[in-house]
């Protein structure tokens, strides 16, 4: 939902605007990634309540900058090279782990939030628990 939505909302039109360019594609990945950053900035302000540190918006951004990059390279060795997929996705799940841990986690965990969230759980679990014994 939220990737259409940003397909039609800023991808499509940031190319729209460099149409007829062979390389328009890629400041709509990285106005796309940039925007989805941002509200991600958004999104964990209100749930921790601490001002944006940029580092979600920088793991974003990043990604873009690494998908526009691997894009580039596959085009350039599509005859020469191609890499097996189980390698292809190991590569992609081991670096989306490595950036979340490096930029996406911290600052709801610097937060506390991830502790919030689990006393809330277990409140709820309490909750569930007494329900189910009456």
């Amino acid at each position: 939902m939220v990737t259409n939505i940003l397909r039609h909302t800023v991808y499509k039109p940031v190319k729209l605007l460099l149409s007829g360019k062979d390389w328009g594609w890629v400041p709509a990945v990285l106005v796309t990634f940039g925007v989805s950053g941002l509200m991600h900035e958004v999104l964990f302000y209100y749930v921790t309540r601490v001002g944006p540190t940029w580092e979600v918006t920088s793991f974003f951004v990043l990604h873009g900058v690494c998908v526009v990059v691997e894009v580039l390279v596959k085009k350039a060795l599509a005859e020469r090279l191609e890499v097996p997929l189980v390698v292809s996705r190991l590569l992609t799940v081991g670096f989306v782990v490595v950036t979340s841990f490096w930029l996406f986690f911290p600052p709801l965990i610097d937060s506390g939030a991830d502790v919030k969230v689990l006393e809330e759980f277990k409140m709820f679990v309490d909750y569930v628990n007494t329900m189910i014994k009456l």
